[in-house]
């Protein structure tokens, strides 16, 4: 999973389905069936979409974020095959990986191109809203999300609904709309979203009813089990956390969740054992960095932010972060950097920005809270603290960062 970013549920099989994937089934035997199919005529564009896709879908089951790559070449080859005016499925695969590996910009303009081509296409009308949210343009993307739910209220549509709905500060209704999605299809995406919100929210019972329900769902989903520890380590259920985050990174070994390991260590009050884990997640996250890859620049903010404080690197990689997108939490993402670098005049203009949606999210009101109690608006930090509690009264508690 991505940042917030990949907080959002992208219902892939649903846009699979609307251009003409359905039949995609993410299976190591379907991933070689595509993959024999196209390396035995490299031309067959129909296959070549099938196989982006499939990569996407099998990335989101696995955490494996190595099948983006093979998307990205597989959409491609289909594009080289037969041009995008002929091609729009071609397109929307190439802008949902690109997507999905935080090119948001690409992603947008290639979600425009196949618009502009098929205006009916709800693949790319989906891909161009969530683009625009990612990249703050949030006007727009409810704009888009509009002319999407024309097509019909699918829980996919709800879903994104409510991802634009929780970044306005409305978390009851967000909540809400995820059971609707729920109601409509009971996947484990859907339970895992609506956990995350009563998670932040501070409604730990409910957050473990949600999880329990994906468990019973997908059992040995990677998502399910990383929840579950995130809950546990919140709820001081600290050698239950490490044995969740253990199965976890022996089944997805990223930088993130070594991070997250390392937290728990560090909240148990032993920074000898969490150093190691943080050695390791920040060489992963150079590592994806040195690839060319924009992943975990939001988490390398906040990595040196709040881990493994180095308020420079960590005002150089929000910036970064914000040079890829201008949503809500880059922009307090930069502004907690600030702060930690002693730049408060910086700090209260980028949190500023961060605030302008009212999205009520106990970490962002609280680092509102000290960004403006240390600039000298005391009252101003109070109000932002007493916002935090009430969203959340256990804001302080473990939580990953995503």
């Amino acid at each position: 999973m991505t940042t917030r970013a990949t907080s959002l549920v992208i219902a892939l099989l649903g846009l699979a389905a609307a251009n003409g994937f359905a039949a995609v089934d993410p299976t190591e035997v379907t991933l070689r069936f595509l993959e024999q199919r196209v390396k035995s005529d490299p031309m067959d564009s129909v296959a070549q979409n099938r196989l982006s896709w499939a990569c996407i879908l099998e990335m989101r089951q696995s955490g494996d974020l190595s099948y983006l790559e093979r998307a990205s070449q597989a959409a491609r080859a289909s594009l080289e095959a037969v041009p995008a005016a002929q091609n729009t499925g071609g397109l929307v695969a190439l802008a949902m990986a690109q997507f999905e590996s935080h090119n948001f910009r690409d992603a947008l303009a290639l979600g425009r191109k196949a618009m502009a081509i098929d205006p009916g296409n709800e693949g790319a009308l989906a891909t161009i809203g969530d683009a625009e949210l990612e990249l703050g343009d949030y006007q727009e993307a409810d704009e888009t999300y509009g002319k999407l739910k024309e097509h019909g209220e699918a829980p996919s549509v709800i879903a994104r609904l409510a991802r634009l709905t929780e970044v306005r500060g409305d978390n009851q209704k967000a909540i809400a709309l995820l059971q609707d999605a729920v109601a409509g299809q009971n996947t484990e995406w859907y339970h895992i979203r609506l956990g995350e919100i009563f998670f932040r929210t501070g409604q730990f019972e409910n957050a473990e009813r949600e999880y329990a329900e994906a468990q019973k769902l997908a059992p040995e989903h990677f998502l399910v089990i990383e929840h579950f520890a995130e809950l546990r380590a919140a709820q001081g259920k600290y050698p239950e956390a490490i044995l969740l985050y253990e199965q976890v990174i022996s089944k997805v070994p990223r930088p993130d969740y070594y991070q997250a390991l390392g937290d728990v260590y560090i909240y148990m009050g032993k920074p000898n054992e969490a150093k190691p884990w943080y050695d390791k997640a920040l060489a992963g996250y150079l590592k994806s960095v040195e690839q060319g890859n924009s992943h975990f620049l939001h988490h390398l903010a906040g990595f040196y932010s709040d881990s493994a404080e180095n308020p420079v690197e960590a005002v150089r990689w929000a910036r970064k972060d914000l040079e890829v997108r201008h949503s809500v939490y880059a922009h307090d993402a930069l502004a907690w950097a600030y702060y930690k670098n002693g730049d408060f005049t910086g700090a209260t203009n980028e949190i500023t920005q961060a605030l302008a949606m009212g999205t009520r999210d106990a970490h962002l009101l609280f680092h509102a809270s000290m960004i403006f109690s240390r600039a000298g608006q005391l009252d101003r930090g109070g109000e932002f603290l007493k916002q935090a509690l009430e969203v959340n009264p256990r804001y302080n508690t473990f939580h990953l960062h995503r």
